[in-house]
C-alpha cells in the first residue's frame, strides 16, 4: 500500500501531502493492465458492435472491384464469356452477369452464379432490369440494396431494412461502351444476417477476456519482479555504500537486463573508485598531519629553548625555526594550489613566453644550493623555444621536478635539466641520479604523498605533493607527461608543450 505522508512548508503553516513513488513492480503489473484491457476493449468493439459494418464493406468492397474489372476486360476488347467472367466470379464470391444492350432490347452474352440466392440470375421483371441499366447510364456507378423475405413458396423482395433481419442482396450495376454497344455488368451477393455469428464471438471473446486478464496477471507478476530483483539488491547494496562499506557488490553479471546490468558494473566502478578515495583521503590526512607536526614541533621546541636557556638565542636556532616555518608554510601553499587545480573551474592564463629562460632564472635560483650543499645543476638546450602557456603554472611544474631530483638524487648530488625541440614540441627533461624507481610503482608516483617503497620521504625541498601538481598543472595544458627510471640507475621525469 503507498503511504501518504505531510510536509509541512516552513512559515507558511501549510502543509503539504505528498505520495511515495510506486514501486517498479506496481508500475509495471499496472501497464499491463492497462494493455489488457485496451486489447479486450478494441476486441469487443470490433467483433461485435463493429462486426456487421465491417462485414458489409468488405462484401461491398469485393463486389465493386468485381466489376470494375469485368468492365476493364470489357473496354479492352476482351470478348465476354462465361469462363471470362467465372475467374473474377470465384475470386470475389458474388454472381455476376453480362449483357450486351443494343437500342431498346438486352442480351446476356456471360454469367456465372455461384451463391443460391441470386437475384441477377432470375430477375421477376425486365422493371428492375431496365432500372439498373438506366440508373448505371445516368450515374455511371449504380448500387441496389433489397431485402428477401418468405412467403409460402415465393421470395418477395422489398427494399433492404435497417435491422438486417431478414437476408439481403446487393447488386453493382455499371454501363460500359465498347465497339458501339453498351454492355451491363451486373453483381450480385447476398449479406446475410449475422445475428448468430455475432453472438458464437460474444462467447468466445468472453473465454478470450477471461484469459487474457489471467495470462496478463501472470506475466505482469513474474516480469516485474525478474525487472526489480537486480534494482531491489543494487539499492540494498547502495545503502550500504552510503555506510562507507566499500567491498559490496552490485552483481551486474547476475543482472537479467542490459540496462541493470550496465548500472551494476558503474555501480561497482563508482564502488572501487570510492574506496581508492577514500584510502587516498587517509593517507593524505594522515601524511599531512606527519608534515605539519615536524615543522610545529621544532618551531616550538626551538623557541622553548631559545626562552628557556640563556645563550640560546643565536641566528642558528632562529634559522632552524624560519626554515620549518617556511617548510610549513610550503604544505599549506602545495595543498592550496592542488585543491584548486582539482576544480573543473580553475583557469589557465595562457602568455608567450620563452621556455628556456624559465628553466635557466629557475635553475639561477637554486644557487645557494650550490654553495652551501654541493649540489651541481647542468641545462642542455638545443636552441631557444617559445610556447604559449601558463607562465606561471608551467614554473610550478620546473620546481617541482627540480625539487624532486633534489630529493632523490645520488651521492653526487648532481641534477641535469634537458631541453630538446622537434616536430613542433619542446620536450623538457629533469634527471636525477638517485636508486631509481620500480616499474611497478610509476604509474603511481604522481599520486599524493605516494610513497615509494613504503618509505615517506620529506627531502630538504618540497612537501610530497609536488608531483601531484605537476600531474595537475600539465593536464590542463593538455600536455604530455612521463618517467623513465629502472632501479639503480636514476630516474628522468618530463613533459612536452607546443612551441609557438
Amino acid at each position: 500500500m503507498t503511504r501518504a505522508y505531510k510536509k509541512r512548508d516552513g512559515g507558511s503553516g501549510k502543509e503539504k501531502k505528498e505520495r511515495r513513488p510506486a514501486p517498479l513492480s506496481l508500475k509495471i503489473f499496472r501497464a499491463f493492465a492497462v494493455l489488457t484491457l485496451i486489447i479486450i476493449v478494441v476486441l469487443w468493439l470490433f467483433q461485435t458492435v463493429f462486426f456487421g459494418a465491417v462485414y458489409k464493406t468488405v462484401r461491398r468492397h469485393d463486389m465493386k472491384k468485381c466489376t470494375e474489372n469485368i468492365c476493364s476486360a470489357v473496354c479492352e476488347g476482351e470478348e465476354a464469356t462465361d469462363a471470362g467472367v467465372l475467374a473474377a466470379s470465384k475470386q470475389y464470391n458474388c454472381c455476376v452477369s453480362v449483357y450486351r444492350v443494343s437500342g431498346r432490347s438486352g442480351e446476356r452474352v456471360a454469367h456465372s452464379h455461384i451463391q443460391t440466392n441470386c437475384m441477377i440470375h432470375n430477375l421477376g421483371s425486365d422493371a428492375l432490369l431496365t432500372e439498373l441499366y438506366t440508373k448505371a447510364k445516368e450515374e455511371g456507378f449504380y448500387e441496389k440494396r433489397l431485402e428477401m423475405t418468405f412467403d409460402g413458396s415465393e421470395d418477395i423482395v422489398v427494399p433492404d431494412r435497417a435491422d438486417g433481419s431478414n437476408p439481403s442482396t446487393v447488386i453493382f450495376a455499371k454501363v460500359v461502351s465498347y465497339d458501339g454497344d453498351d454492355y451491363l455488368v451486373l453483381t450480385d451477393s447476398e449479406i446475410v444476417p449475422i445475428t448468430a455469428t455475432t453472438r458464437v464471438l460474444t462467447y468466445q471473446l468472453i473465454a478470450v477476456t477471461a484469459f487474457l486478464a489471467l495470462a496478463s496477471a501472470v506475466i505482469s507478476t513474474v516480469i516485474s519482479k525478474r525487472l526489480s530483483r537486480p534494482i531491489v539488491k543494487m539499492t540494498d547494496e547502495a545503502s550500504l555504500l552510503a555506510k562507507g562499506r566499500y567491498d559490496v557488490d552490485f552483481d551486474s553479471e547476475g543482472a537479467n537486463f542490459l540496462e541493470a546490468k550496465r548500472l551494476g558494473e558503474s555501480l561497482n566502478y563508482a564502488a572501487g573508485e570510492l574506496s581508492k578515495l577514500d584510502t587516498m583521503q587517509k593517507e593524505l590526512v594522515a601524511n599531512i598531519s606527519h608534515d605539519l607536526r615536524t615543522p610545529l614541533t621544532m618551531i616550538r621546541g626551538y623557541s622553548e629553548v631559545m626562552r628557556d636557556i640563556p645563550g640560546e638565542m643565536n641566528a642558528e636556532n632562529i634559522q632552524v625555526v624560519i626554515d620549518e616555518a617556511t617548510r610549513l608554510s610550503s604544505l599549506v601553499s602545495d595543498v592550496l594550489d592542488l585543491s584548486k587545480l582539482t576544480e573543473d573551474g580553475a583557469a589557465i592564463k595562457p602568455e608567450r613566453f620563452s621556455l628556456t629562460e624559465a628553466v635557466r632564472e629557475t635553475l639561477a635560483r637554486y644557487s645557494h644550493l650550490t654553495e652551501r650543499d654541493g649540489y651541481r645543476f647542468v641545462f642542455n638546450a638545443d636552441s631557444d623555444a617559445v610556447v604559449i602557456a601558463d607562465k606561471t603554472r608551467i614554473l610550478q611544474v620546473i620546481y617541482n621536478l627540480v625539487n624532486n631530483a633534489i630529493n632523490y638524487t645520488g651521492d653526487d648530488r648532481l641534477v641535469t635539466v634537458t631541453q630538446t625541440v622537434s616536430d613542433g614540441k619542446v620536450r623538457i627533461s629533469v634527471t636525477d641520479t638517485g636508486e631509481g624507481i620500480p616499474e611497478e610503482e610509476l604509474p603511481l608516483i604522481w599520486d599524493r604523498f605516494y610513497k615509494v617503497g613504503g618509505f615517506h620521504n620529506r627531502g630538504k625541498v618540497g612537501t610530497g605533493l609536488g608531483l601531484s601538481i605537476v600531474k595537475n598543472v600539465l593536464l590542463k595544458h593538455n600536455a604530455a607527461f612521463g618517467v623513465a627510471s629502472k632501479v639503480g640507475s636514476g630516474s628522468t621525469f618530463w613533459f612536452e608543450l607546443e612551441t609557438a
